[in-house]
């Protein structure tokens, strides 16, 4: 992408060919646009803030070393919408994983590397 393009045609564009969710949740994968450029984040945690339809939205940018991060957004800031911090463009949106979301499920205190040498075990038997 050419970065002296506008943040808004960039998005656009990138609408062709990336499959963005109409929603953000904890969990999802996003792509943040900002002027330093295009970068891979999952959301972490979004909590009420305490000004009336703002959100506290923790996420992980992953970049080398990976970044933890705190906007404080409303719902369509974290949907797509362009925003402004410090006057400079920004946007966050969920990627379409292609990948139905299950709630983690806790089972007798077994860890999950437990439950995968368990699987593994059986598989082999």
């Amino acid at each position: 992408m050419d970065s002296s393009m506008p943040l808004i045609q960039i998005f656009n564009e990138l609408k062709k060919t990336i499959p963005f969710k109409e929603t953000t949740a904890e969990g999802d994968i996003i792509l943040v646009g900002m002027k330093q450029g295009l970068s891979y984040g999952v959301i972490l945690e979004i909590n009420p803030n305490v000004k009336r339809e703002w959100w506290d939205v923790q996420f992980k940018l992953l970049v080398i070393p990976p970044v933890n991060l705190t906007w404080i957004l409303r719902t369509p800031q974290m949907c797509g919408e362009i925003f402004t911090m410090n006057g400079e463009e920004h946007f966050m949106v969920a990627v379409e994983m292609g990948i139905p979301q299950k709630p983690l499920q806790k089972t007798s205190g077994r860890t999950g590397l437990s439950l995968v040498k368990k699987a593994k075990k059986e598989h082999e038997q």
